[in-house]
């Protein structure tokens, strides 16, 4: 989900027969649990996390958020300023953070140990990507490995801007 500081990024819409959101992804397997919301057709939505299975956690504009069949979403055209596959990398960053929040909330708590959080921790924020490994460090932000070597890398909005903007020049420069 995102959150005060996150912007939202429309990364597909609903289909023309809108979609159900639910808490829990895939509900037959709580058999009693409804719909939390129903989105309408055309509805622009981010994805936040995405299972191996087709769900996908979202949340909508100023709206709700929740899970999803989302083999049925169609994804947004991308402007100029950002491209398809950095909006999804984006998403799953942003979803393995809201797991990461989650996770320090629960150890806050005593919900969880140190144990278990450092483990699983560990699994959330650690997003493999083609030929790129994403770490999540709560002191420093988000880190990426390529094989050769490991950078800091900054994934606020004004930052994102300013990768696309340079992007949009390279293609016109290469034109």
């Amino acid at each position: 989900m995102t959150s005060a500081n996150d912007e939202f990024v429309a990364t597909h819409t609903v289909p023309a027969w809108g979609a159900d959101l639910w808490s829990l992804p895939d509900p037959d397997a709580d058999p009693g649990q409804q719909p939390v919301a129903e989105l309408p057709g055309g509805t622009e939505v981010q994805v936040v996390e995405r299972r191996p299975d087709g769900w996908v956690r979202l949340t909508a504009r100023g709206g709700p958020a929740g899970w999803t069949d989302g083999r049925h979403l169609e994804a947004v055209s991308p402007d100029e300023s950002v491209d398809a596959d950095a909006m999804e990398l984006i998403a799953q960053l942003q979803g393995a953070l809201s797991t990461c929040s989650q996770l320090l909330e629960d150890l806050k708590d005593g919900r969880i140990d140190a144990g278990s959080f450092r483990g699983r921790a560990f699994r959330a924020g650690l997003v493999l990507r083609d030929e790129e490994a994403w770490m999540w460090d709560f002191a420093s932000g988000w880190h990426c490995y390529d094989g050769v070597g490991l950078r800091q890398v900054d994934l606020s909005a004004e930052s994102r801007a300013d990768a696309g903007r340079e992007r949009a020049e390279g293609r016109e420069e290469q034109s």
